[in-house]
Protein backbone atom coordinates (compact mmCIF):
# COMPACT_ATOMS: atom_id res chain seq x y z
CA UNK A 1 0.00 0.00 0.00
CA UNK A 2 2.60 2.34 0.90
CA UNK A 3 4.79 1.85 -2.03
CA UNK A 4 1.55 2.70 -4.34
CA UNK A 5 1.37 5.69 -2.63
CA UNK A 6 5.07 6.72 -3.04
CA UNK A 7 4.67 5.87 -6.73
CA UNK A 8 1.51 7.83 -6.63
CA UNK A 9 3.08 10.91 -5.31
CA UNK A 10 6.34 10.93 -7.24
CA UNK A 11 3.95 10.58 -10.36
CA UNK A 12 1.61 13.72 -9.64
CA UNK A 13 4.73 15.53 -8.05
CA UNK A 14 7.44 14.51 -10.95
CA UNK A 15 5.14 14.00 -14.22
CA UNK A 16 2.29 16.24 -13.67
CA UNK A 17 2.92 19.40 -11.74
CA UNK A 18 6.38 20.05 -13.22
CA UNK A 19 4.76 19.09 -16.71
CA UNK A 20 2.03 21.60 -15.85
CA UNK A 21 5.26 24.44 -15.51
CA UNK A 22 6.27 23.15 -19.09
CA UNK A 23 3.18 23.09 -20.04
CA UNK A 24 2.01 26.85 -18.82
CA UNK A 25 5.91 27.97 -20.28
CA UNK A 26 4.64 26.70 -23.78
CA UNK A 27 0.86 28.42 -23.48
CA UNK A 28 2.47 31.74 -22.79
CA UNK A 29 4.79 31.25 -25.41
CA UNK A 30 1.79 30.35 -27.83
CA UNK A 31 -0.22 33.46 -26.97
CA UNK A 32 1.96 35.64 -27.69
CA UNK A 33 2.55 35.21 -31.09
CA UNK A 34 -1.70 35.04 -30.80
CA UNK A 35 -2.01 31.51 -31.79
CA UNK A 36 -6.05 30.40 -31.38
CA UNK A 37 -6.27 32.76 -28.11
CA UNK A 38 -10.30 31.66 -27.60
CA UNK A 39 -9.57 28.45 -27.91
CA UNK A 40 -5.72 28.09 -25.51
CA UNK A 41 -7.71 30.21 -22.69
CA UNK A 42 -10.65 27.77 -22.75
CA UNK A 43 -7.87 24.87 -22.88
CA UNK A 44 -6.18 26.30 -19.67
CA UNK A 45 -9.28 27.24 -17.52
CA UNK A 46 -9.48 23.37 -17.43
CA UNK A 47 -5.73 22.85 -16.93
CA UNK A 48 -6.09 25.55 -13.74
CA UNK A 49 -8.55 23.24 -12.49
CA UNK A 50 -7.11 20.08 -13.06
CA UNK A 51 -3.86 21.39 -11.22
CA UNK A 52 -6.11 22.56 -8.34
CA UNK A 53 -7.13 19.13 -7.94
CA UNK A 54 -4.01 17.16 -8.24
CA UNK A 55 -2.55 19.71 -5.57
CA UNK A 56 -5.42 18.73 -3.27
CA UNK A 57 -4.72 14.79 -3.98
CA UNK A 58 -1.31 15.63 -3.55
CA UNK A 59 -1.18 16.76 -0.31
CA UNK A 60 -3.73 14.35 0.59
CA UNK A 61 -1.68 11.78 -0.58
CA UNK A 62 1.95 13.25 1.04
CA UNK A 63 -0.36 12.99 4.25
CA UNK A 64 -1.52 9.42 4.19
CA UNK A 65 1.60 8.12 3.20
CA UNK A 66 3.26 9.88 6.16
CA UNK A 67 0.95 8.45 8.09
CA UNK A 68 0.68 4.53 6.74
CA UNK A 69 4.65 4.67 6.93
CA UNK A 70 4.58 5.70 10.43
CA UNK A 71 2.26 2.80 11.85
CA UNK A 72 3.00 0.03 8.90
CA UNK A 73 6.30 0.18 7.69
CA UNK A 74 8.59 2.10 10.81
CA UNK A 75 10.00 -0.02 13.55
CA UNK A 76 10.33 1.64 17.09
CA UNK A 77 13.49 3.51 15.91
CA UNK A 78 12.85 4.34 13.06
CA UNK A 79 9.19 5.84 14.42
CA UNK A 80 11.38 7.86 17.18
CA UNK A 81 13.56 9.14 14.54
CA UNK A 82 10.30 10.45 11.92
CA UNK A 83 8.99 12.31 14.96
CA UNK A 84 12.44 13.85 15.67
CA UNK A 85 12.22 14.68 11.74
CA UNK A 86 8.79 16.54 12.09
CA UNK A 87 9.90 18.65 15.20
CA UNK A 88 13.26 18.75 15.12
CA UNK A 89 15.74 22.05 14.40
CA UNK A 90 15.08 21.27 10.35
CA UNK A 91 11.63 20.06 10.26
CA UNK A 92 10.94 22.77 7.75
CA UNK A 93 12.85 20.46 5.22
CA UNK A 94 9.98 17.43 5.74
CA UNK A 95 7.05 19.91 5.46
CA UNK A 96 8.37 22.70 3.00
CA UNK A 97 7.83 21.11 -0.23
CA UNK A 98 4.71 19.44 0.43
CA UNK A 99 2.96 22.35 1.77
CA UNK A 100 5.04 24.96 -0.93
CA UNK A 101 3.16 23.08 -3.79
CA UNK A 102 -0.50 22.56 -1.99
CA UNK A 103 -0.68 26.49 -1.35
CA UNK A 104 0.78 27.55 -4.87
CA UNK A 105 -1.63 24.98 -6.73
CA UNK A 106 -4.80 26.90 -4.69
CA UNK A 107 -2.85 30.10 -5.88
CA UNK A 108 -4.48 28.83 -9.00
CA UNK A 109 -7.82 29.31 -8.14
CA UNK A 110 -7.74 32.85 -8.36
CA UNK A 111 -8.56 34.40 -11.63
CA UNK A 112 -5.85 37.54 -10.86
CA UNK A 113 -2.99 34.63 -10.53
CA UNK A 114 -4.12 32.54 -13.58
CA UNK A 115 -4.40 35.94 -15.84
CA UNK A 116 -1.35 37.59 -15.20
CA UNK A 117 2.08 36.43 -16.85
CA UNK A 118 4.45 37.15 -14.22
CA UNK A 119 2.85 35.66 -11.38
CA UNK A 120 2.35 32.43 -13.41
CA UNK A 121 5.98 32.48 -14.69
CA UNK A 122 6.57 32.30 -10.86
CA UNK A 123 5.11 29.63 -10.64
CA UNK A 124 5.74 28.28 -12.96
CA UNK A 125 9.47 28.30 -12.15
CA UNK A 126 8.59 26.85 -8.41
CA UNK A 127 7.27 23.60 -10.50
CA UNK A 128 10.11 22.99 -12.23
CA UNK A 129 13.10 24.09 -10.22
CA UNK A 130 11.71 22.41 -6.92
CA UNK A 131 13.24 22.96 -2.99
CA UNK A 132 15.36 19.42 -3.46
CA UNK A 133 16.52 20.46 -7.24
CA UNK A 134 17.95 23.59 -5.56
CA UNK A 135 19.66 21.80 -2.93
CA UNK A 136 21.19 19.67 -5.25
CA UNK A 137 22.08 22.74 -7.91
CA UNK A 138 23.28 24.42 -4.98
CA UNK A 139 26.05 22.18 -3.48
CA UNK A 140 26.88 20.79 -6.98
CA UNK A 141 28.15 23.92 -7.25
CA UNK A 142 29.88 24.82 -4.40
CA UNK A 143 33.86 23.58 -4.07
CA UNK A 144 33.42 21.88 -0.88
CA UNK A 145 30.88 19.44 -2.10
CA UNK A 146 32.90 18.81 -5.62
CA UNK A 147 34.21 15.03 -6.29
CA UNK A 148 38.22 15.17 -6.21
CA UNK A 149 38.01 13.67 -10.40
CA UNK A 150 35.96 16.95 -10.75
CA UNK A 151 37.54 20.36 -11.18
CA UNK A 152 36.40 23.80 -10.68
CA UNK A 153 35.48 24.68 -14.69
CA UNK A 154 33.76 21.13 -14.99
CA UNK A 155 30.31 21.88 -15.56
CA UNK A 156 29.15 18.75 -17.05
CA UNK A 157 25.92 17.30 -16.00
CA UNK A 158 25.64 13.77 -17.65
CA UNK A 159 22.39 15.20 -19.38
CA UNK A 160 22.67 16.04 -22.61
CA UNK A 161 19.95 19.05 -24.10
CA UNK A 162 18.11 16.57 -25.58
CA UNK A 163 17.29 13.94 -22.52
CA UNK A 164 16.16 17.92 -21.12
CA UNK A 165 13.92 18.64 -23.95
CA UNK A 166 12.36 14.80 -24.26
CA UNK A 167 11.66 14.85 -20.71
CA UNK A 168 9.84 18.41 -20.77
CA UNK A 169 7.39 16.95 -24.00
CA UNK A 170 6.96 13.47 -22.28
CA UNK A 171 5.45 15.12 -19.05
CA UNK A 172 3.67 17.70 -21.28
CA UNK A 173 1.85 15.31 -22.69
CA UNK A 174 0.84 13.98 -19.88
CA UNK A 175 -0.46 16.31 -18.15
CA UNK A 176 -2.18 17.79 -21.70
CA UNK A 177 -4.18 14.34 -21.94
CA UNK A 178 -4.95 14.32 -17.86
CA UNK A 179 -6.44 17.67 -18.62
CA UNK A 180 -8.43 16.05 -21.76
CA UNK A 181 -9.92 13.30 -19.67
CA UNK A 182 -10.40 16.03 -16.99
CA UNK A 183 -12.48 17.86 -19.37
CA UNK A 184 -14.30 14.97 -21.40
CA UNK A 185 -15.50 13.46 -17.33
CA UNK A 186 -16.43 17.38 -16.44
CA UNK A 187 -18.77 17.44 -19.92
CA UNK A 188 -20.12 14.14 -19.38
CA UNK A 189 -21.16 15.32 -15.80
CA UNK A 190 -22.99 18.34 -16.81
CA UNK A 191 -24.87 15.82 -20.04
CA UNK A 192 -26.19 13.75 -17.38
CA UNK A 193 -26.93 16.12 -14.95
CA UNK A 194 -29.15 18.02 -18.23
CA UNK A 195 -30.69 14.63 -18.85
CA UNK A 196 -31.78 14.33 -15.27
CA UNK A 197 -33.35 17.97 -14.90
CA UNK A 198 -34.87 17.37 -18.17
CA UNK A 199 -36.79 14.70 -17.17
Amino acid sequence: MTTILDFLLEFIRVDLIIGFGWYSIILFTLLLFSFRNELLKEFDKYACRTIVFLGILYGIVWFLASILNYFIEFDEEQKAQFIRRLTGKYSFGLWLQPLFWLGLTQLLRFQFVRKYLLLRLIICIFFILTFERFVIVYTSFQRDYLPSSWTLYNYGFGVTWWQIVLSALVKIVEFTLLVFVYRYLKNQKSLISNQKSND
